[in-house]
């Protein structure tokens, strides 16, 4: 029997960047792009674990913004607006990143749930332990 199974994209532009408004990302920091020289692979990056997200500041693949109550807001505008460009009208941003609302209490629940994703017995397990920190 043939179960369907969504397919799994593993990169993501998020519309973090859109320097020169035909959707660039700094020069070293271009994603996937970097290897595969395609233009739709401009600033696709790898989407990581949430697990212990409240623990993992600053966030991003390039830790350009340094709170999680940020990066929602980062999500709701559908991209990041900077001096630099409007990241939400990226041409290769995931379908994904289209941007929401939330009230204030939607965002703080939301908050409450990515923390509750803290593993403590990992984080506090010796076995695991930084082995450089005495």
């Amino acid at each position: 029997m043939n179960v369907w199974r969504p397919l799994e994209i593993a990169f993501h532009n998020t519309g973090l960047y859109n320097i020169d408004g035909k959707g660039a990302y700094p020069p070293n920091n271009t994603g996937v792009y970097e290897i595969t020289h395609k233009p739709s692979d401009m600033g696709r990056f790898k989407a990581p674990t949430l697990r212990n997200i409240a623990l993992t500041a600053p966030y991003m693949h390039d830790g350009s913004i340094p709170t999680l109550e940020e990066v929602i807001d980062h999500y709701a505008a559908g991209g990041r607006t900077i001096d630099s460009g409007v990241g939400s009208k990226n041409p290769f941003k995931s379908n994904f990143i289209s941007g929401f609302k939330l009230t204030q209490q939607e965002k703080q629940d939301l908050l409450e749930f990515l923390r509750s994703l803290t593993d403590e017995s990992f984080i506090n397990n010796p076995a695991i332990a930084n082995p450089q920190v005495q």
